[in-house]
């Protein structure tokens, strides 16, 4: 229950920081948010919860936000100022993760040697969860602001266009991280549990961010 809670109140703080950064900086406080979101998904990433038996990475909400903030951009700025984002995020992702591998990689001094050697534990053998996460984090965020604006062309709905996206956009990303990071290291059984976890609870935090989307539209 505690973890749930948790889960609850990182998809508060993502999303009222999403809110207010886009109400004082416009757009631009949206592209701090994502290079903010992506560098504590490259960290968060790393560690794993027990949720109902079931061991599944955390990260939910500041992953699932980037989405969000994606589709706000689309909104307010059409498809092609999606690049811009998705490019940032990329830079980001690949900066942070050279960095805490490579520091993870240096040799830790005798002082404060259980600590050294807890971040050594921590940041040096992860490289599949960073290329996973990069990949997914890019590719469902570019699909889901196509997808997004799409659905809104057919029918100019925040809800519809916002739910429709990342009930399809979420499978794709789910399965790409977890088979990424995390195929032949676990069991099938596993792997296909993760993935459906993961994806409900998501999915979940997605259809929540319609809320952030109709606040933020309102803005100028």
């Amino acid at each position: 229950m505690r973890n749930i809670l948790l889960i609850v109140a990182e998809v508060l703080v993502c999303y009222l920081a999403i809110i207010i950064l886009n109400k004082k900086y416009k757009t631009d406080g949206l592209y701090v948010y994502g290079v903010i979101a992506t560098f504590l998904s490259c960290i968060m990433s790393l560690k794993q919860i027990d949720l109902m038996g079931v061991n599944v990475p955390i990260g939910f909400g500041v992953t699932t936000s980037l989405i969000i903030a994606g589709n706000i951009i689309t909104q307010k700025r059409g498809p092609e100022e999606i690049k811009t984002y998705i490019g940032l995020i990329f830079i980001t992702a690949l900066v942070s993760c050279c960095f805490l591998n490579l520091s993870g990689l240096m040799k830790a001094s005798d002082y404060n040697l259980y600590a050294n050697k807890s971040y050594d534990s921590i940041f040096e053998y992860n490289l599949r969860v960073y290329i996973a996460l990069i990949i997914a984090t890019i590719v469902s965020v570019f699909l889901n602001s196509k997808l997004y604006y799409e659905l809104k062309k057919v029918r100019n709905n925040v809800m519809f266009s916002n739910i429709f996206s990342i009930i399809i956009v979420e499978l794709l990303d789910n399965i790409l991280f977890i088979l990424i990071a995390y195929l032949f290291e676990y069991e099938l059984i596993n792997i296909i549990l993760c993935i459906i976890l993961r994806y409900m609870i998501k999915t979940l935090i997605g259809i929540i961010g319609t809320i952030p989307i109709y606040i933020t539209n309102k803005f100028n």
